[in-house]
């Protein structure tokens, strides 16, 4: 009977050795520029991604947001729920306008009525483009979306989401 005492994970052929860390390190970098995808319980995409417009124009920015089957978002009107919000990052060539929200439901619980939304809805951000902007600039619109989401049993942990919009200048 023959024992062997070299641990099996390691090779002292050097070529092994080599084609391991370098798969180990692929795998590492590929984790790192693709990060596995936030659970989140609303798909939320700001659109049209890309908006042509002039300068000083008004512009009506879109949140398409599709709550996961079985789940709801909180509107505005709730109390004791976070309703969903969205926040543009201040910039110089933007100035942020009120949001539009559609008509919600109202939903029961125990003996208090609650706005949501079950359905895919879109929230209409308001926005006014700097009267400075040149044709040909790009003003890149980033904010976030924040929301709690509840199914008919537990309510999540607040979630928010990034939204962007390119604009470019006319």
């Amino acid at each position: 009977m023959s024992i062997n005492p070299m641990p099996l994970a390691i090779s002292h052929e050097p070529c092994q050795n080599i084609v391991m860390g370098i798969a180990l390190l692929t795998a590492f970098l590929l984790q790192l520029i693709n990060p596995a995808p936030k659970p989140g319980h609303a798909t939320i995409i700001g659109s049209p991604a890309d908006v042509d417009a002039k300068a000083g124009a008004k512009l009506s920015l879109v949140v398409d947001v599709t709550p996961k089957p079985g789940i709801h978002v909180y509107a505005p009107g709730s109390n004791d729920y976070i309703p969903i919000t969205v926040k543009l990052n201040p910039q110089a060539s933007l100035k942020p306008g009120k949001v539009a929200y559609p008509k919600s439901e109202l939903m029961t619980f125990a003996d208090e009525q609650v706005p949501v939304f079950q359905k895919p809805f879109k929230l209409m951000q308001d926005a006014t483009l700097d009267k400075s902007l040149k044709p040909g600039d790009t003003v890149v619109i980033t904010g976030t979306v924040n929301y709690q989401a509840c199914d008919d049993r537990v309510c999540y942990a607040p979630e928010s989401a990034p939204v962007t919009w390119t604009i470019a200048v006319k």
